[in-house]
C-alpha cells in the first residue's frame, strides 16, 4: 500500500511562507516603502506639502502681478502683520458662539431622538423637522434672526450654529439608539422594566459611538455657522466681522488667511471630539482596529 509522505520543506521555503502571511496580515494604516513601514502620519506630511509646493507654483506663476492668490509665505506674513491679539479676540468670540450653538442644536437633535424612541407615532413630525432644518437656506433664515434679535445680540450668529447640526445629530443619534442589543432589551422587559428603563440602561450606551460620531461632524458645522451668522452683520467682532473688513479693503492674504484659519479651527474641533469619543468609548475603537479601520 502506498502512502503519501509529504517532504520536509526547506528553510527558505518556511521563512518565505512567513514573509507572505505577515504581509498579508499587515495593518492597513502601513505602507512599505524601500523595505521598510512608513508611519501613517509621513503620508500626511507628504500630502501638505505637496499642497504647499503646488500652491506656491501657482501663485508665483499665474498670480505673482496682482496678488489675488498669495503665496503661504505671504499668509503667514500677514498674520504677524495683522497681530495675534486681533485674532484671538475675534476668534475668541465666534468660538463661544459656535460653542453655545452646538450645545443647544445637539441638545435639540438628542431630545427629539429620544422623543421619537418613547413616542413612535411622532417620528413622521421629528423627520420633517429634521429635514426642513436640513433644506432651508441659512443664508435665507440668517437675516429674518437677525431681524428680530435685539440690536448687537449674537443671536443670528448662535441661531445659525445650533441649526447646522440638528439633521446630522438627529440621524446620528436614532441610529445610534436603535443599534441596542435585542436579546439586552428582552431581559429588561422580562424583569418587569419599563421603555424608559431599557432606554436608560441600555439603549443610551449602545448609542455612544454613534452619537459621538455626530457630535463630530456637529462640530465644523457649528463653527462655520456661527462665522455665516457674523458675516450677515449686526455684530462687531468676530472671524465673520474681520472677513467682511479684508473683503472690503481688498486684503487678499488676510482672507486667504481667514479662511485657512477657520478651516483649521473645524478640523481641530472634530479632532478634539473624537478623541473625547475614544477615552469615553474604548470598545467602539477597539472594534475599529479590529475591522482595519
Amino acid at each position: 500500500m502506498s502512502e503519501n509522505v509529504v517532504a520536509p520543506r526547506s528553510q527558505a521555503e518556511v521563512e518565505a511562507s512567513v514573509t507572505g502571511l505577515a504581509g498579508a496580515t499587515a495593518p492597513r494604516s502601513r505602507r512599505v516603502v524601500a523595505g521598510k513601514e512608513m508611519p501613517p502620519w509621513v503620508g500626511g506630511v507628504i500630502g501638505v506639502v505637496s499642497v504647499l509646493a503646488v500652491w506656491s507654483l501657482v501663485s508665483s506663476i499665474f498670480f505673482g502681478s496682482n496678488g489675488i492668490v498669495p503665496t503661504p509665505w505671504g499668509v503667514l506674513r500677514q498674520f504677524g502683520d495683522t497681530g495675534f491679539q486681533t485674532y484671538w479676540n475675534n476668534l475668541s468670540v465666534t468660538t463661544s458662539s459656535a460653542a453655545q450653538g452646538w450645545l443647544w442644536g445637539n441638545l435639540a437633535a438628542i431630545a427629539i431622538a429620544v422623543i421619537v424612541l418613547l413616542i413612535p407615532p411622532l417620528e413622521g413630525a421629528a423627520n420633517q423637522v429634521a429635514v426642513i432644518s436640513y433644506c432651508i437656506p441659512l443664508t435665507a433664515i440668517g437675516p429674518i434672526v437677525l431681524i428680530v434679535s435685539d440690536p448687537g445680540a449674537r443671536t443670528a450668529s448662535i441661531f445659525l450654529a445650533a441649526i447646522s447640526v440638528i439633521f446630522t445629530s438627529v440621524v446620528g443619534c436614532l441610529l445610534g439608539l436603535r443599534a441596542a442589543d435585542r436579546t439586552a432589551l428582552d431581559v429588561v422587559h422580562a424583569y418587569g422594566g419599563s421603555t424608559w428603563t431599557a432606554l436608560v440602561k441600555v439603549r443610551l450606551i449602545a448609542a455612544l459611538p454613534n452619537v459621538f460620531g455626530a457630535l463630530k461632524l456637529a462640530a465644523p458645522a457649528s463653527f462655520l455657522g456661527a462665522v455665516l451668522g457674523e458675516y450677515l452683520g449686526g455684530v462687531d467682532s468676530g472671524i465673520g466681522i474681520m472677513i467682511i473688513a479684508a473683503q472690503t479693503n481688498l486684503r487678499y492674504a488676510q482672507i486667504w488667511g481667514l479662511a485657512i484659519l477657520c478651516g483649521l479651527i473645524a478640523g481641530l474641533a472634530y479632532v478634539v471630539i473624537g478623541l473625547v469619543a475614544k477615552l469615553l468609548t474604548p470598545w467602539s475603537s477597539t472594534g475599529e482596529r479590529k475591522a482595519g479601520l
